[in-house]
């Protein structure tokens, strides 16, 4: 081969080969556009729920005065139409505290700093009561959980000039001297009311933080159940006339998932009398102007944090369990 053949040789071979990189590239761009494409053309995986705690009490809704089927409802939402949710939600694990050794102990030393008598008066196995001659304690020792009033004293006619932040916070640092301030609670919503006109009483509600973006609610949106009533400062304890301690732990990284009702098929559980009303309309005619999803807690134990449809309207408040039925013991 002379060096004219061989150079014909290597630009031939040099030009089939850039050709070969070439169509092979155009190859692999065009199918990942066409393979990215295929994927976004096909509909989104469904998650399945996995019921593994199996059928579920109700949840402990407030007793109503009226029934939900009393009402005659229209939908007047932002967008004149039923909102859409997703078709699954988390349960998650309240895990009950359980009696110790020391919790008689423990439930001794709250009454001393709220400078009551440390000895208590046994109302059962599980509850304790604490008293001197204007306040009193009673203290579940199950689960910590307790309830204390005091009377009010000449100083409950002095205006209270903190502002709401100031009360929230000096409310959360008593907590947190009495060691009894959760986690959930430091960051969640709160709410201040002043009781009468002068300002001379505040009450102070703290809720838990929002879990799978979605609020925890209780059956009184002014009330809490943590809360107090104070006069004066809410960063002394000689201030409170009352507090009220019921905090239920909520394991999140413990659920299972269940499938939820529709909104179409909750808003017929309230017009069918399943819902629990929490503000009591004056009209007949009730107009329902945001839904929205909540979890939601009980004064009573519940070993699982559930779900539940909120229907708001002027003058008006009602929750619906957002479980669908065939998962919830209707029975109770």
């Amino acid at each position: 081969m002379t060096l004219t053949q061989a150079a014909k040789f290597t630009k031939i071979a040099v030009f089939l080969l850039t050709l070969s990189i070439v169509a092979s590239s155009t190859f692999y761009i065009g199918y990942k556009i066409w393979y990215t494409r295929y994927l976004a053309s096909l509909p989104p995986v469904e998650e399945k729920p996995d019921p593994k705690f199996g059928i579920l009490k109700t949840p402990y809704l407030p007793a109503s005065a009226v029934s939900s089927s009393n009402f005659s409802y229209s939908i007047d939402t932002a967008t004149g139409n039923l909102p859409l949710f997703e078709k699954i939600a988390k349960i998650f694990i309240m895990p009950p505290n359980t009696i110790t050794l020391l919790a008689g102990e423990k439930s001794q030393g709250l009454a001393q700093k709220f400078n009551l008598d440390p000895t208590p008066q046994i109302l059962s196995e599980t509850k304790y009561k604490y008293v001197n001659p204007n306040a009193s304690l009673t203290v579940d020792l199950d689960t910590g959980n307790f309830s204390y009033t005091k009377e009010a004293t000449k100083s409950a006619t002095a205006t209270i000039e903190d502002s709401n932040d100031q009360l929230t916070n000096g409310f959360k640092i008593t907590l947190n001297s009495l060691g009894i301030l959760p986690d959930m609670l430091k960051n969640g919503p709160t709410k201040v009311i002043f009781l009468d006109q002068n300002k001379h009483t505040a009450q102070i509600s703290l809720w838990p933080q929002d879990i799978d973006k979605k609020p925890v609610l209780t059956a009184d949106r002014d009330k809490a159940l943590v809360r107090a009533q104070v006069i004066q400062s809410a960063n002394d304890l000689g201030s409170y006339i009352s507090l009220n301690f019921t905090f239920w732990p909520v394991d999140t990284t413990s659920y299972a998932t269940y499938p939820l009702k529709s909104t179409q098929e909750a808003f017929d559980g309230l017009r069918s009398g399943q819902g629990a009303i929490l503000v009591t309309p004056t009209s007949a005619q009730v107009s329902i102007v945001n839904i929205f999803l909540a979890y939601y807690q009980s004064d009573q134990y519940s070993p699982y944090l559930q779900p539940i449809y909120v229907f708001e309207g002027p003058n008006f408040l009602a929750f619906v369990p957002a479980i669908t039925d065939s998962f919830l013991n209707l029975s109770r």
